[in-house]
């Protein structure tokens, strides 16, 4: 730091003199005066302190110097320019007159440009420690809002039909797709895609959004998608996912309302008569047959609760409860095979030898050889639902079904039956059913 001496006026000689006090020494202080206001530069070249009010001046910093800005004009549309203005001033003192003793320089806002003129526009505003303080304080949201203007903006939207499992398990760069006629998604072909980055190197995030509002997630880490291409169902809904692997039926269900239950269907055929006019019915219908619609509908089968899981995870379901307990004791805890078994009854073999079988909901019987009311396989219709409850034990709210078919199906084996004249070998080829599920 510069320093000067104000309390010694010894000379190099010895003698005293006013140096202290002289010319020379206020200009040192002037000095270093104007070098603290080159500290300003730590703002930028140009910008205002301070505002003027209209009463109150201003301040504002520019080149270097920290100038004084007229109380007007005020801000408003119409600034254009800061111009500055020096004016020099004599000063009178030991009966002397000194010329341009002073020198003042004062900064006005303008309209038009004057002298010494700067642009307006290129001034910055300096805001106070308070105003600042409470914008940090809104800067999240800020931010969080301006992210969402830009990614709205730059992320590409695409529409796309008839979009592939390979194609969407390449699709990892940030973008939005609608998606049409395309690979199944939950148990739809239409739905919105979203690619979002997750923070780390060329890993994201695709959210695939349903018509009915469901919503499913999985996630790539930079080379696979984790957990295989499967999706996660988010959100509180009555929606099931299935699938099937090797004969044995899977579920999923999302976050699941409190009170809600997983139960079993079954789709029921009822009679295009409402009435026999048998020996049983009323009198007044003895006799008599009145035709009304045919129709199938889906029933609560026995009463059969399913057991639930971890939501966004794949299960067996298993019963977990019956209406009649005593009746159908031996269901629970059962899987939808054994749910399933009763179905299918075994009766007696046809005349040739052949297995014959009756399913019910089929009229026909199944085997084999196939002749008058037989068919060679069959299927009844079954469904899982998430239901609650009303005190009455009326259903409240129902999510849509889970349509599922149990068959009855035939296989071909072959057998060898030994060879033939020329070392060959020789089969015969029989047929045996065995039961299987597919997903409607």
């Amino acid at each position: 730091m510069q320093k000067a001496n104000y309390t010694s006026t010894t000379t190099a000689s010895g003698g005293q003199g006013k140096y202290p006090l002289s010319t020379q020494t206020l200009d040192f202080i002037q000095q270093q005066v104007m070098i603290l206001q080159l500290l300003g530069y730590i703002g930028g070249s140009k910008y205002i302190l301070r505002q003027p009010d209209g009463t109150n001046t201003g301040l504002a910093f520019i080149n270097g110097e920290v100038l004084t800005l007229a109380a007007k004009p005020i801000p408003s549309a119409n600034i254009r320019y800061v111009n500055v203005t020096t004016k020099k001033t004599d000063i009178k003192a030991d009966g002397e007159t000194y010329t341009e003793a002073r020198t003042y320089r004062i900064a006005a806002l303008s309209s038009s440009a004057s002298g010494e003129s700067y642009e307006y526009s290129k001034f910055a505003v300096l805001e106070s420690n308070q105003t600042l303080g409470e914008k940090i304080k809104q800067m999240p949201q800020t931010v969080l809002n301006y992210l969402q203007d830009i990614l709205a903006e730059k992320m590409p939207l695409l529409s796309k039909e008839g979009v592939t499992q390979s194609q969407l398990d390449a699709l990892t760069t940030p973008c939005v797709v609608s998606c049409t006629k395309s690979v199944k998604v939950g148990d739809s072909t239409n739905y919105g895609v979203e690619v979002l980055p997750t923070g780390t190197a060329k890993s994201v995030r695709q959210t695939v959004y349903l018509p009915d509002g469901r919503k499913y997630t999985r996630y790539y880490n930079g080379s696979t998608w984790i957990g295989g291409s499967g999706w996660k169902l988010e959100g509180e809904n009555l929606n099931l996912e299935c699938k099937i692997v090797a004969g044995t039926v899977y579920i999923r269900h999302g976050k699941l309302p409190e009170g809600c239950k997983i139960i079993m269907l079954r789709k029921k055929r009822r009679s295009r008569w409402r009435s026999t006019g048998g020996g049983k019915a009323y009198t007044k219908n003895r006799g008599k047959r009145i035709k009304r619609a045919p129709k199938r509908q889906y029933v609560h089968y026995k009463g059969v609760v399913l057991n639930t899981s971890t939501a966004g995870t794949w299960y067996v379901p298993k019963c977990i409860s019956v209406a009649n307990t005593k009746l159908d004791h031996d269901m629970l805890n059962k899987e939808l095979g054994g749910l399933c078994r009763p179905f299918v009854v075994k009766k007696a073999d046809d005349a040739s030898g052949n297995e014959v079988y009756r399913m019910t909901g089929v009229r026909n019987a199944i085997t084999v050889k196939k002749s008058a009311h037989t068919q060679n396989s069959a299927y009844t219709q079954i469904g899982f639902q998430v239901v609650s409850y009303n005190a009455d034990g009326s259903v409240a709210v129902g999510g849509n079904i889970l349509k599922l078919k149990y068959h009855l199906r035939r296989l071909r084996t072959r057998i060898q039956q030994g060879v033939d004249k020329n070392n060959h070998p020789v089969y015969i080829y029989k047929y045996k059913y065995y039961r299987a599920f597919s997903i409607e």
